[in-house]
């Protein structure tokens, strides 16, 4: 499987490989955004690449799924509370897990508190979310245990870095604590992360641990996933 991911940046070099019809591009499965990302941005590519999105929200997310709705959309939408988990040709992944292929998606959005911003979770706050999620990966795995279906493997998308794991100390910027809870518990093959911004992509943050592959996605990177090895291919390096 081959994923574009996305985060923090609206990457005029991307565009410009997708205007190109760049050969890298062409065999995309899916397009994941780790968060900060304007709705415009996601639309092209969802429009151009013509792939599935999957997404969650930054700490400095501007755009709400339903600002371009008009009053009786908009009411329908808070009733149903639709627009959660569905915008732009895209399934919000934050407290979801969703499969794709052979896979598991779940996420986690926005990142610690550190004023009075949408999308910000203290620790504690995050560690119930994750908690949730542990119950329902639990559940999927157990399900398919019973049903003798293979074993699926799987991809966190979160705005935030892991405690530990490409953070940063101030506040605003450091990990949480209970991703690295998680990712001990069920060894997910990759953790796609945003949030901390780098100026020199031709040294992308990709960290191993344990059975972990954690990649820093700001601006963009291509992952592929073949035959259980994980290969990531920076936007500055290996691209243009």
């Amino acid at each position: 499987m081959k994923i574009l991911a996305v985060s923090d940046k609206d990457d005029s070099k991307l565009q410009a490989c997708i205007l190109q019809n760049m050969k890298f591009l062409q065999d995309i499965d899916v397009i994941v955004s780790c968060g900060d990302i304007s709705s415009q941005y996601l639309e092209f590519l969802v429009d151009s690449l013509k792939k599935p999105l999957f997404f969650v929200r930054g700490n400095h997310q501007t755009f709400y799924p339903s600002d371009h709705k008009g009053y009786l959309e908009k009411f329908i939408s808070d009733i149903y509370d639709t627009d959660k988990h569905f915008n732009f040709g895209g399934i919000n992944l934050h407290a979801r897990a969703e499969i794709f292929k052979d896979y598991i998606f779940i996420g986690f959005e926005g990142s610690m508190k550190y004023n009075k911003g949408s999308f910000q979770y203290t620790q504690h706050e995050m560690t119930k979310i994750v908690k949730k999620m542990e119950n329902t990966i639990y559940f999927m795995q157990m399900k398919d245990l019973i049903l003798r279906r293979k074993k699926r493997k799987i991809i966190v998308v979160s705005h935030a870095p892991l405690a530990g794991i490409h953070d940063q100390k101030d506040l605003c910027h450091q990990g949480f604590a209970r991703f690295k809870n998680f990712l001990n518990k069920f060894k997910p093959i990759v953790w796609l992360h945003g949030h901390i911004h780098f100026n020199d992509q031709r040294n992308a943050q990709i960290t191993r641990f344990d059975e972990t592959l954690v990649v820093n996605t700001y601006g963009f990177h291509v992952i592929n996933i073949e035959n259980g090895k994980v290969d990531v291919i920076s936007n500055a390096k290996n691209l243009l």
